[in-house]
């Protein structure tokens, strides 16, 4: 029974990047990174897991967070909450869309 009450879809990093990217741009205050640098830095923690996320988005208000995850669910896209990155059994890292609330208000 942990599978999600929803349908979630696979997206690759690279097919992300055109609607999902252009919409959370648009609707969400914040840093909206899907470029392979920063998905880099999001793929690792303090364990020794690495899975590159799709994207990765770092809201400014706790509005903004809210917002990210609406438009990952309506998108089908698995989201990934993040505070400090500081696992050491890799729960902060995943195919999915990294919300980073380190610096949310």
């Amino acid at each position: 029974m942990n599978a999600p009450s929803f349908p979630v879809r696979l997206v690759k990093p690279g097919a992300a990047e055109s609607s999902l990217a252009a919409r959370l741009r648009k609707e969400v205050e914040g840093e909206v990174m899907f470029d392979a640098p920063s998905r880099g830095r999001y793929s690792t923690d303090a364990s020794i897991y690495q899975v590159e996320p799709l994207g990765v988005v770092v809201p400014r208000t706790e509005e903004a967070a809210r917002s990210a995850l609406a438009i990952a669910f309506e998108a089908g896209v698995p989201v990934l909450a993040r505070g400090a990155g500081s696992s050491q059994c890799g729960q902060s890292v995943g195919a999915a869309l990294v919300i980073d609330h380190s610096s949310t208000r």
